[in-house]
């Protein structure tokens, strides 16, 4: 194992990170959550906030539904251009200001897109750009990790690390360590916990890069006051992807919200 060498700048643009991404990730339920959510809804247009790497765009694509994929890293939305099937989603680099207005029946943020929303000025923003993007009705739909759930003294390298292939052979190693977190400062305590981990991860090169990630943690009275500030009203709250509702120690905040 080479010397840690700490990632520059948003690991979203760092290509090395992206290319393991969805192995990290590979998990289908909340893809399988928000396709049957859509089905159910009957929306047929679509427009995917935060898309990343495009897992979900094109699976939604190859179900017959028009996508649009808009995310802020171009490393990210390359990946998405060029996996299979890219090529059946608008992919739109930047962010939910470039969506079109009254344009989709169904906006999702997945992959806890919703806590890189780290000011309350930007989560506001993109519920402002995601209720213009929707017509009259249409739904919003996202998950948070649940801030009462969290249990803070697993995330280390004894519980997290994991070894899986790479995509371009050989395998890499990874795991998470907490780093810092605010709870008591007056925009913690105004808007919810701001939680920094450290991820490791060990290519099958021997390079050691380490990426810094600070998330928000809102809690369900804050994510329901804003929804109700930007125009939507919940319908829906769960706690896990089986559709099991929401307890003090459920690991997801899962929402539901409709355009009013």
């Amino acid at each position: 194992m080479g010397e840690a060498v700490a990632v520059e700048g948003p690991w979203t643009e760092n290509p090395d990170m992206v290319r393991v991404y969805d192995v990290e990730n590979s998990g289908m339920w909340d893809h399988e959550f928000y396709a049957a959510l859509i089905e159910e809804k009957g929306a047929r247009r679509i427009s995917d906030i935060g898309c990343g790497t495009g897992v979900l765009g094109v699976e939604l694509a190859r179900r017959g539904l028009q996508v649009t994929g808009v995310d802020p890293a171009a490393a990210m939305i390359e990946a998405a251009r060029t996996r299979p099937d890219g090529e059946t989603v608008t992919w739109i680099q930047g962010t939910a200001e470039r969506l079109r207005t009254a344009a989709a029946d169904f906006a999702v943020m997945e992959g806890h897109v919703a806590q890189y929303f780290l000011p309350r000025g930007e989560w506001d923003e993109v519920l402002r750009q995601a209720h213009r993007n929707l017509v009259p009705g249409g739904w919003l739909a996202f998950e948070t990790r649940n801030p009462q759930g969290l249990e803070l003294d697993t995330w280390d390298a004894e519980h997290t690390r994991e070894t899986q292939p790479h995509p371009d052979g050989g395998e890499f190693t990874s795991w998470v360590e907490l780093a810092a977190v605010d709870e008591t400062s007056a925009d913690a305590e105004a808007d919810g916990p701001l939680i920094t981990h450290r991820g490791h991860t060990v290519l099958p090169d021997g390079r050691h890069l380490v990426v810094h990630e600070t998330l928000r943690y809102r809690s369900l009275p804050t994510l329901i006051e804003t929804l109700a500030e930007a125009g939507f009203a919940v319908a829906e709250i769960w706690g896990d992807w089986d559709r099991e509702e929401l307890h003090p120690d459920s690991p997801e905040i899962i929402i539901l919200a409709q355009k009013l």
